[in-house]
């Protein structure tokens, strides 16, 4: 079973991602968000998600809010969603391929 939470903390410490509403809409729209994560109280979930549908960029649900979010990315604030752009030498694409 693959742990989300170090998965998570993971992509971020090796790979690159944008943090925020608007720096993932932004990866979406330019096409290098490689997936988007949101958390399950995101205020912009269904304008991500209608977003990330159109460019078929995958989306992971988060099963926690945002301040859980951001203290497993290591942040101390609140993330709501963030577009994973680079993997680096994680394996969070295993979050997508186990929920098909």
């Amino acid at each position: 079973m693959v742990d989300v939470n170090k998965v998570l903390k993971n992509v971020v410490k090796k790979g690159r991602v944008k943090i925020g509403e608007r720096q993932t809409k932004i990866a979406i729209n330019d096409g290098s968000a490689k997936l988007i994560v949101i958390s399950n109280n995101c205020p912009y979930s269904m304008e991500i998600t209608t977003l990330a549908k159109e460019k078929n960029a995958p989306i992971y649900n988060y099963n926690a809010d945002g301040v859980e979010l951001g203290y497993v990315c290591g942040k101390n604030f609140v993330v709501s969603a963030f577009a994973v752009v680079e993997v680096g030498e994680s394996n969070i694409m295993q979050l997508v391929k186990k929920r098909k």
